[in-house]
């Protein structure tokens, strides 16, 4: 008998497993692994369906990768698929930011440039792959233990990734390619694990609404909640959900990259001596800055940018228009190259030896931001009847690190002020790791996104007049002034 069949008949004879293939790749170890002098051989087959590996004796551990592919930053996680143990994360920023800063910005670039796609998808593969190198150094493990991986992320990072033109996603309705959730094999997107490992990439829901959300929605329980409650992934693309009781409602908002530090004068990521927070003293206006791992300061992450204008906001320095007071008197408020600004941490006290300052045009970027949540928020609560929200989940890279108190001064979200808000981190990521160590998760997802309905905010024009209305801030001292 052959040894393929002598496989196949003895896993059917012990462990009831019948209608296998075996991949191309484990096939060719199996004449040496029965061969060895070693005492029987291990298998790994993935989904009862399909042999991925063989090796004489007992395998070694078993390990996956679970990715969250956001537009402005990309996050992996390592994880011992028999335990459970997360055992590396690994961040970096996404390369393809080099070829536009948002979503939008990457489509054109697709469609404007020769072979612009295959570079996007490249680019992120590589990624992918230097983030799984330095996640197995981290475990002292082979990458090619790594036999299987999923990815969450919006929609257009998730065509990128497998080569689908998206320029579609770009035009009305704003169709994808595919919905469903597919599992693929990792060597025909080009990643560099074991060579029959499998990856999973998690359904879509819509143009703009992606297998992030889906993911986010599986980490939280939302879609089990029995009080009104408000998810947000706080990032360059903004996805909302609105859950009660039996219903789901979601739209995306092109907040833009403000809340990961893009477009900022001093933004940068959120990592060593990046400002996290700011204090100002209520009568000298001095202030108080706290950074990532308590280094001298070199710029302002995301939930910096927050606690800073909002703490001005609270001592009068920014009024409601988003325009500084040229009524306070202190040195730190002057005027730059580009119009006023308010300094931070003088030169002597950084880093990097220049003055850090918050801009107008930084307010105005975050006012931009902020805007576009607070508008789809709020469509999303009419939809819903008006329905009071009492629970506020903030999720995203930094949503666990914006403090609920600058939220509300911000008006970042409608309720702010009487819902419970509560910072749950990289919702996304935890979701994917979930749908890597079960499959009930995977179907579960599948389950979400069919329940799951969507708005369409782009052409609605209540959107239009709530995002102007979100431009204030209502906790400026001169709101409701003539002026």
């Amino acid at each position: 008998m052959a040894d393929r069949e002598r496989l196949f008949l003895e896993l059917q004879n012990t462990y009831g497993i019948r209608r296998l293939t075996l991949d191309s790749f484990a096939l060719r170890k199996l004449p040496g692994a029965l061969a060895s002098a070693k005492k029987g051989i291990t298998t790994t087959i993935w989904n009862k369906r399909d042999v991925i590996d063989l090796c004489p004796g007992f395998a070694p551990r078993l390990v996956g990768m679970a990715f969250d592919v956001g537009t402005s930053t990309v996050v992996g996680y390592l994880i011992d698929l028999e335990t459970g143990e997360r055992l590396s994360v690994r961040s970096a920023v996404n390369p393809q930011i080099a070829f536009g800063t948002d979503v939008i910005s990457r489509i054109s670039f697709c469609q404007e440039k020769e072979n612009g796609l295959e570079k996007l998808r490249t680019t992120i593969v590589q990624c992918l792959n230097d983030l799984i190198v330095d996640a197995s150094e981290d475990a002292g493990i082979d990458s090619e233990l790594i036999m299987e991986v999923t990815v969450v992320g919006n929609t257009v990072m998730h065509h990128l990734l497998m080569g689908l033109d998206p320029r579609y996603l770009a035009m009305a309705p704003y169709a994808p390619v595919l919905q469903a959730d597919q599992d693929l094999k990792a060597r025909d997107l080009g990643l560099e694990v074991g060579k029959s490992a499998y990856v999973h990439l998690l359904p879509l829901k819509a143009g703009f609404v992606g297998s992030d959300t889906i993911a986010c929605i599986l980490a939280t329980g939302l879609h089990r909640t029995k009080i009104p409650s408000l998810l947000v992934d706080l990032g360059t693309n903004g996805e909302i959900v609105l859950a009660h009781k039996d219903r789901l409602i979601c739209c995306s908002t092109a907040a833009g990259p403000a809340f990961e530090g893009g477009h900022i004068r001093w933004g940068m990521r959120a990592s060593a001596g990046a400002i996290e927070q700011v204090r100002l003293d209520p009568d000298t206006l001095n202030v108080r800055v706290k950074t990532i791992n308590g280094k001298r300061p070199l710029g302002l992450c995301g939930s910096g940018l927050i606690s800073a204008t909002a703490e001005m906001i609270r001592r009068g320095v920014i009024l409601k228009k988003g325009n500084f007071s040229e009524e306070v008197q202190s040195p730190r408020l002057h005027q730059g190259k580009d119009g006023w600004e308010f300094v931070l941490a003088w030169a002597s006290e950084t880093g990097n030896n220049h003055d850090i300052v918050i801009t107008q045009k930084d307010v105005a970027e975050l006012q931009l931001a902020k805007s576009a949540l607070y508008a789809g928020a709020t469509l999303l609560r009419e939809l819903f009847g008006g329905e009071q929200i009492r629970r506020i989940l903030l999720a995203g890279a930094f949503g666990n690190y914006v403090d609920p108190l600058d939220a509300c001064t911000l008006d970042l979200l409608p309720d702010c002020h009487t819902a419970q808000v509560i910072g749950v981190g990289n919702a996304a990521g935890y979701g994917s790791c979930l749908a890597l160590l079960d499959r009930n998760k995977r179907r579960e997802g599948q389950r979400v996104a069919r329940k799951l309905q969507y708005q369409e905010l782009a052409a609605t024009e209540r959107f239009q007049d709530l995002f102007i209305d979100g431009m204030c801030f209502t906790s400026a001292h001169d709101y409701g002034d003539a002026s």
